[in-house]
């Protein structure tokens, strides 16, 4: 899972997740790491938990979409990152003696490290002529180009990450034509990536909309009718979360959650049970506990995208 840590806190506080490949998963910036997520790990209720950068991952999805066997990135070198191999270790990696995957979901290494075919010559610095490069006198280019780390010989190294290819994709946009064609607006991050690497991708929606509404101004689509397989229409759907031009976050939702998840077990289980368990639908659940009136002072203010009045505690 890329992004959506608020969904991960959720499954985790449930208990309905056993295994995890995610990056960062801190709640909105209210906790650094999401409590229930942090809990279940430290707890081993979910014993496998597969950790890459955010732009990492966010690679792998970018040789999802294009079908590559692999995509480079020089991001994870230096971290400890590679370092770490739960899947691996716990032997998911890999094929049996018949030569079939281990487990067809899991990629047969994490990472692999070459050395850069091209000798370093994309990194050399356009701009200047050697030496230090950065406002912070690390001279990072030229420890780069000296590093034997990883491989044993000198010179530039890049990471291989191998693709994501989910079994099913959920994504939020604005407004999906009835054909499946999608628009998004604002900030996307890996959202195109990740539903164009899905084998089902599933686009939950503010609107609807009549398919000649998109098709007027098409350079503004993102995703092609043809690889939606269903659509689900649910205003508000985003929240407490924010959809940009439509509604922001609600940052009292997020502070009073920071507070109750460091609680019991059995009171953050009792929580979600009310909140989530025992509605009848989102709409239920969104006019009964969250009321109509905090929907509508979260909705975005006209020409900015965001609700520009919105008290934020960051």
């Amino acid at each position: 899972m890329n992004g959506g840590a608020s969904v991960e806190e959720a499954l985790a506080a449930n208990d309905l997740i056993s295994r995890l490949e995610t990056t960062y998963i801190g709640l909105e910036g209210i906790q650094p790491v999401a409590n229930s997520i942090r809990r279940r790990i430290q707890d081993g209720s979910i014993p496998l938990f597969e950790d890459y950068s955010n732009y990492g991952y966010a690679t792998r999805t970018i040789a999802g979409r294009y079908g590559w066997p692999f995509a480079p990135l020089m991001a994870e070198l230096g971290s400890d990152v590679p370092e770490y191999d739960v899947f691996g270790k716990a032997g998911l990696r890999g094929r049996n003696a018949d030569g079939s995957w281990i487990d067809p979901r899991i990629p047969p290494k994490k990472f692999a490290v070459i050395d850069d075919p091209f000798e370093g010559w994309g990194l050399r610095p356009h701009a200047f002529e050697g030496g230090d490069t950065t406002a912070n006198k690390t001279m990072a280019l030229d420890r780069i180009r000296e590093s034997d780390k990883y491989t044993g010989k000198k010179g530039v190294k890049v990471i291989l990450v191998p693709p994501v290819i989910p079994e099913v994709t959920v994504i939020r946009a604005q407004r999906v034509a009835i054909d499946g064609t999608v628009r998004l607006e604002g900030i996307a991050g890996p959202d195109n990536e990740q539903a164009m690497c899905a084998k089902t991708l599933i686009v939950e929606c503010e609107q609807i909309v009549p398919s000649d509404e998109l098709r007027a101004a098409p350079e503004l689509n993102h995703l092609p009718a043809h690889i939606t397989t269903a659509i689900v229409e649910q205003p508000f759907g985003g929240y407490p979360s924010a959809v940009p031009n439509y509604y922001d976050y609600d940052w009292d939702w997020f502070v009073g959650y920071g507070r109750l998840n460091r609680k019991s077990k059995e009171e953050v289980t009792d929580w979600w049970n009310q909140h989530v368990v025992d509605t009848r639908d989102d709409w239920d659940y969104l006019q009964r506990i969250v009321g109509m009136n905090r929907l509508f002072e979260l909705r975005s203010t006209p020409g900015y995208g965001y609700r520009a009045d919105l008290k934020r505690p960051m």
